[in-house]
């Protein structure tokens, strides 16, 4: 872990209030890894609170924020803080690919385990495109933000407690301030999946207040399936294509992005044949 000796990286491991042995692991991963601060909290502060109460102890221009259901693949670090180096002073936010995604962060292969996700991880990190690419919204299973606007806008909502819609209504409120998101084509970090709360009667009834909570803070919020985002990126690249800004490794991410638009198509016989005729009118 070379990066935990780079004067330009701060890591901050939190434990927000697991009910487990897991603060015990950490407080001892953080006590063999002293470049590192650990930060336990005595309750579960939910997805938003524990966030915020992390990012108001670190001193980055940066944050990068990391959910525990993440893998960096090789060079992930770098890569980032290449692209950080170059963005554009307007852009406020940068999403990283992944294979799992409700927005068009996502990329699939069939049939792909995490180790060969790993592996295209790696060399996607490792073959730049110097590129980035529209989105509606991020998802923050790990997203970079800047500090300056992190501060502006507050911080994520605590009102949406133990989780769900947080980073869309925090997404939504980048846009609102002026402010460009995007979604960096040279980052790749694989995400596992959290288990938390996943197919519960809880996770249900959260997932149904919060959506609730956040068409009353932002009455024209698109809920736009994963297939729509990713057929938004399909369409930048043909635009890069067209005027010669085209690579091969654009043309590998091509491909992962088709297979997730092939993946994510409708399961009914005429949803899937209309959307079959939109892709084909848009690519």
């Amino acid at each position: 872990m070379a990066w935990l000796d780079d004067p330009d990286v701060e890591v901050l491991v939190v434990d927000n209030g697991s009910p487990d042995d897991s603060a015990l692991k950490t407080a001892q991963w953080c006590a063999e890894h002293p470049q590192t601060r650990c930060l336990l909290s005595e309750s579960n502060r939910g997805f938003a609170g524990g966030m915020n109460w992390g990012a108001a102890q670190a001193r980055g221009q940066w944050l990068l924020l990391v959910n525990n259901d993440t893998v960096f693949p090789v060079s992930t670090l770098d890569a980032l803080m290449q692209v950080i180096h170059e963005v554009p002073s307007d852009v406020a936010m940068l999403g990283p690919i992944t294979n799992a995604a409700g927005n068009g962060q996502r990329l699939w292969k069939p049939g792909a385990d995490h180790s060969q996700w790993l592996e295209i991880g790696q060399w996607l990190n490792e073959h730049p495109t110097h590129q980035l690419m529209p989105t509606y919204r991020c998802d923050f299973f790990c997203i970079a933000v800047r500090r300056d606007v992190w501060d502006q806008l507050g911080g994520l909502d605590q009102a949406f407690g133990m989780g769900y819609y947080e980073d869309f209504d925090f997404s939504l409120r980048v846009n609102a301030a002026g402010y460009r998101q995007m979604i960096t084509e040279d980052v790749f970090i694989l995400h596992l999946g959290s288990a938390t709360f996943q197919g519960s009667a809880s996770a249900r009834a959260l997932i149904k207040r919060n959506k609730k909570l956040l068409k009353m803070k932002h009455p024209d919020a698109r809920f736009e399936h994963t297939r729509i985002g990713n057929l938004v990126v399909l369409q930048s690249y043909k635009a890069l294509e067209q005027i010669g800004l085209w690579s091969s490794a654009l043309a590998v991410r091509r491909e992962l992005r088709l297979g997730a638009l092939t993946g994510d198509a409708p399961r009914s016989f005429l949803k899937r044949w209309l959307w079959k005729k939109k892709v084909a009118r848009s690519l």
